[in-house]
């Protein structure tokens, strides 16, 4: 997945851009959840929450374009 891709996505699922740049801060960064979330100043719980469901999309599409 490249960022490009990762914009479309995120764009469609998350309404905030700090939780779009934190999202992307734990996919190619590799930051902790919580990490990013005080460096982006998301609300403490909802980043691991938001990761997965950027994660369970991903794998969504990708069924989609292997049937």
């Amino acid at each position: 997945m490249t960022r490009n891709q990762y914009q479309i996505i995120a764009q469609r699922i998350f309404k905030s851009e700090n939780q779009r740049i934190a999202v992307a801060a734990v996919v190619f960064d590799g930051l902790s959840s919580y990490e990013a979330e005080k460096r982006f100043d998301v609300p403490k719980g909802t980043l691991s929450r938001n990761v997965r469901k950027y994660r369970n999309e991903v794998d969504y599409l990708t069924q989609i374009v292997e049937a």
